[in-house]
């Protein structure tokens, strides 16, 4: 959830809760810089802009995911997540390269008329080349090389810029873009979404010492799609009995303590957060930040994920909170809400408002990935003294 995360690492937060899997940390390039990734055995990487992550990461964070994969722990890439370990020759993103895999979703790859055609759509720079889309929503795939999802072959995935894979001798392909449905949203011709979809790899697994690296195309974390979560959880729980681990580690001194009182206030400045955030809906805006664009309901994505797992906590009395500042908290929602209210005369007004929406999104995941800390310190606890 550091630089470059976009909305989607909450869609694993979603899938992890609904399963039990209570061991959680949240972390970002910093993070892993400081040794973050010695505690795991997962890394979940999610949407994004990838320039950004990688930017963030750099060489030392390179070494750091490829000395964590090598001995043994597991990495899961969706879209952003997926290009990040490919082969580029690009300013940092060549300084990961873990997978020897091409993308056809390149411009390279097209013709000068294509290339024209595709410059008008969803695309990203790429040195002298950019990374094109060419459909979102529903893609159908084809599960090959014995996995299989509720014992069938084919099942639908959202694709919402994720890569198209060439075939490789480095990857063992687990499912392959087979076509298109009724809710497929075409950028292009259809043909051309085939020329560059259909056949091609959609999600793949690649060993690499101890570990294993499994990359997505599609968005199989997206929480409307439970046949595609099953794959996720599936493949989460196989490497873990391989190793020995369970996502329930062994239980860890208790940390300081809060009052329903915190929760209150908590509910109190949400309350406030979320009837500004919905007045802002519908608005024809737009926000680019990181390379990602971000409507004004992408605020309440964020805000949602909170005011929906906030009773549980209320109900439980005092709470521990595994946090340095659990009050910073407090603080940091109130200045959400002050940004929001900010953001909503400027739109009132007709005036710009990106630079605040600058200043939002990195205190929504903030705020986000600190309460949801909290949620799963306390659920992680309830699930070992009961299994005890």
């Amino acid at each position: 959830m550091g630089a470059g995360a976009s909305h989607s690492w909450l869609w694993f937060v979603d899938i992890l809760d609904r399963m039990g899997f209570y061991d959680i940390h949240f972390i970002n390039e910093g993070d892993i810089l400081k040794e973050g990734l010695d505690r795991l055995d997962v890394l979940l990487m999610s949407g994004g802009d990838t320039f950004a992550i990688a930017e963030g990461l750099g060489a030392e964070g390179s070494d750091k995911l490829r000395s964590f994969i090598n001995r043994g722990g597991l990495y899961i890439g969706t879209c952003a997540g997926a290009y990040l370990p490919l082969r580029s020759s690009m300013e940092f993103l060549n300084q990961f390269n873990f997978i020897d895999v091409k993308i056809s979703n390149i411009s390279r790859r097209l013709s000068e008329s294509e290339r024209h055609l595709f410059q008008k759509v969803a695309c990203s720079s790429y040195g002298c080349d950019f990374v094109y889309h060419v459909a979102r929503e529903d893609v159908l795939l084809e599960m090959v090389n014995g996995f299989k999802t509720d014992g069938k072959k084919e099942m639908t995935a959202p694709l919402y810029g994720g890569p198209s894979m060439l075939p490789s001798e480095d990857i063992e392909p687990i499912a392959t873009y087979k076509g298109f449905t009724k809710k497929t949203k075409f950028l292009v011709e259809e043909k051309l979404a085939e020329k560059t979809l259909i056949g091609n790899v959609a999600v793949a697994k690649k060993s690499m010492g101890k570990g294993h690296l499994y990359i997505f195309g599609p968005h199989f974390e997206h929480p409307r799609y439970p046949e595609a979560n099953r794959i996720i959880i599936q493949i989460i729980l196989e490497e873990s009995k391989e190793r020995g681990t369970h996502p329930l580690k062994k239980e860890i001194p208790p940390p300081p303590k809060v009052s329903p009182l915190f929760f209150e206030e908590l509910r109190r400045e949400l309350s406030h957060s979320r009837m500004v955030a919905f007045a802002m809906e519908g608005s024809p805006l737009q926000w680019m930040i990181d390379n990602k664009w971000y409507e004004p309901e992408k605020i309440r994505v964020f805000l949602e994920v909170l005011w929906k797992r906030l009773r549980y906590l209320e109900s439980g009395g005092e709470v521990d909170v595994d946090l340095q500042d659990p009050n910073g908290m407090i603080s940091r929602l109130k200045g959400i809400t002050d940004i929001l209210r900010k953001m909503k005369k400027g739109i009132d007004r007709g005036e710009a408002t990106n630079g605040l929406a600058e200043d939002l999104f990195p205190n929504l995941k903030k705020v986000t990935s600190d309460f949801l800390t909290i949620y799963f310190s306390r659920k992680r606890m309830e699930s070992i003294r009961s299994q005890a």
